[in-house]
Order: structure tokens, then sequence, then C-alpha cells
């Protein structure tokens, strides 16, 4: 039977990605239902919403946004869309809030009028995570499906527009025309997932002195422009900056050709593992090891492995200090020439 299914999920480019799997998975549950996102405006100005790279497709119809700041006339207008929709159920598949935080949730998406609410993560262990081995926990992926009950879906991904893919193949064959490039991002939001300008400047240097016909796109929000081109100034072939200007799903398609992806933990690292690239990715100890790896087998982790024993049973360090600067930059560059000289 046909549902009108709403779906609660937080966060931006990086937790868009994420929940696809689970996404898909109720997707194959409910193939006749209709689903809508009830998410959040991101805090962060950086941060671009759900909304930008799933777009209104067969997967997700429309979306209900909560309001920055939570103001009460906003919210019940939010309540009040929700309500005329009228959901047969809502669906949580979020980061779990504090409990309070929770239970205020819980008691509006009653005031919504929705009877049938699942996966309220009011019990420890699905707010938890579980370990995989003596280093490694699983990743919100496959949290969020454990939560709601479901299997890992037969396919998940994003259906795109011809236009779109007309518009990436030619940003990148204008720049690079059949020249190998890499894609980079130097963004993260938080100071403590910044790996640092002089750790990129070295590890830049060393690829583009051992492959100087190589080219660079560079990916990420528009304040970060400024500073990746001022990273790659001395980078030998070309220079492709992106960062700003296109969508998330046409900056998903630019990479899909990259040689590999370089950067921190961000929304565009889990966007090119999406587009099946590999990742080289420099990660902070501010999550556990494999909470936020991106998707992909053959990708290479940089995380703290000091600090890996010292990640409790908690969400990991709030705040991850100075730990991202213990990884050495010559061993991201062996990574990086590793992985070019591959293409041999």
């Amino acid at each position: 039977m046909a549902q009108n299914i709403l779906i609660f999920r937080r966060g931006s480019i990086g937790d868009a990605v994420v929940s696809l799997p689970a996404l898909c998975a109720i997707r194959e549950q409910y193939p006749e239902s209709e689903l809508r996102i009830l998410t959040n405006t991101p805090i962060m100005g950086r941060a671009a919403q759900l909304e930008s790279l799933f777009g209104r497709s067969d997967l997700i119809s429309d979306y209900f946004v909560f309001p920055p700041g939570g103001g009460i006339s906003l919210m019940q207008q939010t309540r009040k869309s929700i309500k005329t929709w009228s959901p047969h159920k809502l669906i949580y598949l979020s980061e779990p809030s504090r409990r309070m935080a929770l239970a205020k949730e819980f008691l509006f998406f009653k005031s919504c009028g929705i009877s049938s609410i699942e996966g309220m993560p009011f019990a420890n262990a699905l707010r938890q995570y579980q370990s995989k081995s003596s280093s490694l926990w699983e990743s919100e992926s496959e949290r969020l499906l454990r939560v709601v009950g479901l299997s890992w879906p037969s396919t998940f991904g994003l259906d795109f527009e011809p236009s779109e893919e007309n518009q990436a193949a030619k940003l990148i064959a204008d720049a690079f025309d059949d020249i190998p490039h890499i894609a980079l991002c130097v963004g993260g939001k938080l100071p403590d997932k910044d790996w640092g300008d002089s750790n990129w400047q070295m590890v830049l240097k060393s690829i583009s002195e051992a492959y100087p016909a190589l080219g660079l796109l560079l990916i990420g929000a528009e304040d970060e422009s400024e500073r990746s081109l001022s990273l790659a100034q001395n980078w030998q072939g070309p220079v492709l900056d992106l960062c700003g200007k296109t969508d998330p799903r046409v900056s998903a398609l630019a990479m899909k050709k990259a040689v590999f992806y370089l950067g921190h933990d961000s929304g565009p690292m889990h966007l090119a593992a999406l587009m099946k690239r590999r990742c080289i990715a420099i990660f902070s100890v501010r999550a556990k090891p494999g909470v936020w790896f991106p998707f992909g087998d053959n990708n290479h982790i940089f995380y703290p492995q000091e600090m890996r024993d010292q990640v409790s049973n908690k969400a990991g360090f709030r705040t991850a200090g100075s730990s991202i600067l213990s990884i050495k930059s010559e061993d991201v560059i062996e990574a990086c020439l590793s992985c070019m000289s591959a293409l041999k």
C-alpha cells in the first residue's frame, strides 16, 4: 500500500551521501510510497543542504526544513505543512540528538499528527557504533541501516540529468583535455580537521615535480577557493578551480575521471567515493576510525594511529585537538605517488 513516509535527516553533503544506502533501502521496501525529508538549514554557512544533492526525484520528492534558530512561528509553519501532507510514518535517519533534544523531537513529530515513528535512537545500542575489529568501527551508513532494520540495498547512488553530465564533461575537457588529473579538497568545516598549509604545500610540490603535466581539480565551497588557489600556485600542470562554482551534483560528476581524490574528511571526499574514485583522505580523531570513512575498499585512509586505542565508545573526541598533525606528509606523498605509478 502506498504511504506518505517522512524521513528525518539533518546535515549537509557528507551526511547526505552516507545516508544514501539507507534511503535506497527504504525506497526498495516502499516502492510505491512517497518519500519526503525533514531536514535542517545547516548552521555552518559553507555546508550545503541535502536538497542540493538529492534534488527532487523518484527517491525523494520534496523537503520540509527546520528553520535556523528554531523560531516559533517558522516551526509552526513547518508543522502545519507536514500535517497538511499527512505522513503515515516517520523514519528517524539522523545522527542521534542528546536525549533531552530527542524527546523534544519526538513531541514535535507527534504534534505533526504522525502516529508511527521508527528508529528513534533512545536506546544506547542505537546511539553507539558497533566495533568491527580492534581498530575499526561500523560506518554511519551501516549504523543507519541497523537502526531502521534494513539490509544494504541492491544498488544505491544518484540519478543525474544529461545536462549535468554534459556540463561536468565540458568543464573537465576544456581544462585538461586528455591529461590525467587529480581532485583536491582542503576544506573541512572544523579547525581540528585541517591538516595545515605547510603539509599540503609539501605534498602538492612533490606530486607536481614527479608529474609536471598532471592536472589539478580544486573542489570545495566558495570561501575555500582563495586558499586552494594559493596552495596550488606552484603546481606545474593545468588547474581548474570549481570551489563554489558548481553545485554538488556537478562537482561530483567533475571528479568522475580523476585519478584519485586527495584531501580532508569532507563532503567532497564522500562525493568522490560515491563516484567510485579512490580517496587518499586525511582524518583527525574527531570521529572513531571507520565511522566517516568513504565508501570503497581501495581507499588510503590516514588516521592518527597512536590515538586509535583512545577512542571511546562514544561518537569520538568532541575536540580532536592537533591529532591530525601527527600524520606525516612523506607518508601521504608516498601514497599519492604510488597511486600515480599504477597508471604507467
